[in-house]
Parts: structure tokens; sequence; C-alpha cells
């Protein structure tokens, strides 16, 4: 009798602790936004973006998105020279990179020219050409189209990824434990890789056809990736986008020149160190 109290005893034991686990794993990824994600919504002509009007807060990071899922403040009227910056998730900052240490704001900061931002994760030149199409240019005066030598094959597949993969949510979890779940399960390969092709991207033609249709500059500017950097050269898939490009009379920025080893978190994004480094690139192509 006194085994099975004893036994009863524990058990209890072990039940309150692994219960008092739950709920201090709990309220500590609550309190580091892991219920505060932006949220991503599907999307028939562009394959998806960011839910629009988004405020919020995780972690350090504060992610803002206007009426139309950009990530930058409400287009109003247009009051000075407006300069359209779009691009992949460099360009976006993602969730490593707060509001105010983006690129596009802190050309904004200067004050002489307004400058949007329209992006999303893992967006090519296809994506970004279906959203300029579906939504036009805003009135801008100027387009940079920051991307990377991958995009040159990286098409879009509307694979339904918005609400599957951990990085595409499109509700708040009511548990954040549910949020951990899902990037682990991410990181043990339950979620499948978005698949490249090996056809050149037709949204750099559309991208070039649109410039000459509304008479709106373009300007590319080529981001190496890390390895770029590490050779002092882009690769294949880099060198063809060069000579499609320069074939297409389009103007090519080659950033590479100007990016360092230290600047990067991984193979592809930049740290706040290498967004103001993309701003100051980007600030001598703003055409004031």
């Amino acid at each position: 009798m006194a085994i099975a109290t004893g036994a009863a005893r524990w058990l209890k034991r072990i039940l309150v602790g692994t219960i008092l686990f739950f709920v201090v794993v709990e309220v500590a990824l609550r309190l580091w936004g892991f219920t505060r994600y932006p949220l991503f919504v599907a999307d028939a002509r562009y394959e998806y973006m960011q839910a629009p009007d988004q405020d919020t807060h995780f972690g350090k990071i504060h992610f803002v998105t206007n009426a139309l899922g950009m990530r930058c403040g409400p287009i109003g009227p247009k009051k000075k020279r407006r300069v359209l910056v779009i691009g992949d998730s460099v360009i976006n900052g993602g969730y490593q990179t707060t509001q105010d240490s983006l690129a596009t704001e802190l050309l904004n900061a200067a004050g002489s020219v307004e400058v949007l931002n329209c992006s999303a994760p893992s967006w090519g030149a296809d994506n970004a050409a279906a959203f300029l199409a579906a939504h036009g240019t805003f009135s801008s005066d100027q387009i940079l189209v920051v991307l990377s030598s991958h995009d040159a094959y990286d098409r879009m597949t509307f694979e339904p990824i918005v609400g599957r993969h951990p990085s595409y949510p499109d509700h708040k979890p009511l548990l954040a434990w549910s949020t951990l779940f899902d990037k682990l399960k991410y990181r043990w390969g339950g979620y499948p890789g978005k698949p490249r092709g090996k056809i050149f991207n037709p949204g750099w033609a559309e991208l070039r056809d649109l410039s000459r249709r509304s008479a709106v500059p373009i300007i590319i500017v080529l981001h190496p990736e890390l390895g770029e950097v590490k050779m002092k050269h882009y690769d294949k898939r880099g060198q063809l986008l060069l000579d499609s490009l320069a074939a297409w009379d389009l103007p090519v920025v080659r950033a590479l020149d100007s990016m360092s080893v230290d600047l990067y978190t991984d193979d592809i994004h930049v740290s706040d160190r290498g967004q103001r480094r993309i701003a100051a690139i980007l600030a001598p192509l703003l055409g004031q």
C-alpha cells in the first residue's frame, strides 16, 4: 500500500512538473513573439504576399505592411519623387530585420525621395512582374529590382505553401508551442522545399516589357550570394542574367563589388550592417 501511495505521489509530481514546464515555455515563447509572426495570403496572380495592414512585434523585430501587404507605410498622394524597390527576402528583411533597419526605410529617412518596399520572401522576377501587372507602378518615377543569381531560374510554381510552411503562416496560432513544433518539423524535413528548375524565369522579360509600356525606367541590382562574394565573381546563373539583361538593354548594377563576407547572416541574407550597405548601393540610383 505504501509503495502504491509513493508511486502515485511521484506520478503527481511528474504531472505537475510537466504542466508547469509546458506553461513556462508557452509564456516564454509568447513573450518572444511566437504567436505574432507576420501572416501571409495566397494569391492566384503572384503566388502569395504578406497579409495587409499588419503592425506586429516579435522579439526585437517590428514588422509593418500596408494595405497591399508591402513592407512599407501607406501609399498616399504623390508629393515628391517616388521610387519603387521590389525584390525578395533580402530587401524584405524577413524575420531578422526590424522595420527601421531596412535599406528602404533608411533611404526614406533621408526625406528627399519616397521609397516603397514591394517584396516578399522567395519572390522571383515573375512574382514581381505579376504584382506590378495586378496593381500598377504606384506612379513611381523609377523601379529598382533587387534580386540574386538564383533568381535566374526561380519561377512561380503556385505550390500551396501559405498556411502549410512554417515561414508562411496564414493565422495566429492558439498556442506558441504549435509554432515551435512546426519549425522543428520543418528542420526535420517534414516540408518540401521550393523546386528549382532549369527554365529561365520569364519574369525578367516581363519586367522589361512593363518598363517600356509604362515608361518607368527599371534598374536591376544584382545582389550577390555569399559564395559569390567569396569567389569575387558571379556564378553561372548570375552571368546568364548579366548577359540576358545586357541583351535587353536593361541597366544592371553589380552589387558584388560593394559587399563583403562579414555583412551576411547566411548564404543570401544580410545583417543590419548589410542593410545599411544595400542602402548605400541604392542611394545613388534614386535619381535625385
